[in-house]
């Protein structure tokens, strides 16, 4: 790291611009590489994810690149790229998948290093500031790859995998993971119906192909439901849980962000509607999974809802 470094201390901001826009193009093929070899729903979406992000990072720098060089090109760099080396494993067992997480997630890391420490060293101006936009961008990706490592980690140590997780109840306090969570659901089968706070975009997209979605929102639109008209799908969640579970299939429902429907409904209300499918889940060896942030509730509110639903960090 701190050779190259030294070498980028040196270079121009014309330099620095161009072997940025290499590093993140060299991401977006690497990523995507990975995520046509991963099988694993979550695994294959985070890498997919991490291709779309990389490549909106290039285009961004393409944009400062022309705006702060009008007429020009990138310059080619002799720098080793400080991140994306060539690592292709095949996906054959749980282990494998860690193991390409924890790579990606180093080469992240490495690479927010090299420019925070660039950006502590360089004299120009410019390059310190655009050094420090690099180094927040490859937080972001460590980010998100480390929430899916903590979250596959978590499932195999617990037996919370699909073919493994008991019915029930479970409780994320991060909806990301959640997000993760319910994808590897339903591509193992289980029938999802969602009500969402946040509509998925980008490559989150393809969760909606696996789930029947309502919108949460005051707003009229297609697929949405008011905050106030909430209680009233219990008896048809419930129903929808029943009819899977008779017809030998699994069911779930997804509620993203409760501390919306507390603010709106009231605590009893909105616990009221949540306890009323988990039995249901129970009932019909379905499954309510539900996000929450533990900053929204009262400590005896977070205490009932954790003693009701499982909690997965």
């Amino acid at each position: 790291m701190n050779e190259i470094v030294e070498k980028l201390k040196v270079a121009t901001p014309k330099e620095l611009l161009s072997y940025a826009i290499m590093n993140e193009e060299a991401e977006v093929e690497y990523y995507s590489k990975l995520a046509e070899k991963a099988k694993k729903p979550s695994v294959k979406l985070v890498f997919r994810r991490m291709s779309e992000e990389s490549e909106k990072h290039a285009c961004l720098l393409k944009r400062l690149f022309k705006k702060l060089f009008p007429g020009e090109e990138p310059v080619k760099v002799e720098i080793p790229p400080v991140e994306v080396y060539p690592f292709y494993p095949k996906f054959e067992s749980v282990e494998d998948y860690f193991e390409a997480l924890e790579y990606c997630m180093e080469s992240e890391l490495f690479a927010k290093r090299t420019y925070e420490l660039l950006a502590t060293t360089a004299e120009d101006a410019r390059v310190r500031e655009l050094a420090m936009n690099l180094a927040a961008m490859e937080q972001e990706h460590y980010e998100e790859l480390r929430k899916v490592y903590e979250l596959l980690r978590t499932l195999v140590e617990k037996g919370l995998l699909p073919e493994t997780l008991k019915p029930g109840g479970y409780l994320f306090t991060d909806d990301l993971k959640a997000r993760y969570f319910v994808l590897e659901l339903a591509e193992a089968g289980v029938k999802v119906k969602a009500l969402l706070r946040q509509r998925p975009c980008g490559a989150f997209r393809e969760i909606l192909k696996a789930m029947e979605v309502l919108w949460i929102t005051k707003v009229e639109g297609e697929s949405s439901v008011k905050p106030s008209q909430v209680p009233r799908l219990k008896k048809e969640l419930s129903a929808f849980l029943k009819e899977t579970g008779e017809k030998g299939q699994k069911g779930a429902v997804f509620i993203e962000n409760l501390g919306y429907l507390t603010v709106e409904l009231g605590f009893r209300k909105a616990m009221d509607f949540v306890l009323y499918l988990k039995d249901s889940a129970l009932l019909h060896r379905g499954y309510i999974i539900v996000t929450a942030n533990p900053n929204a509730f009262e400590k005896r509110e977070w205490a009932l809802l954790t003693s009701e639903l499982m909690l997965i960090p």
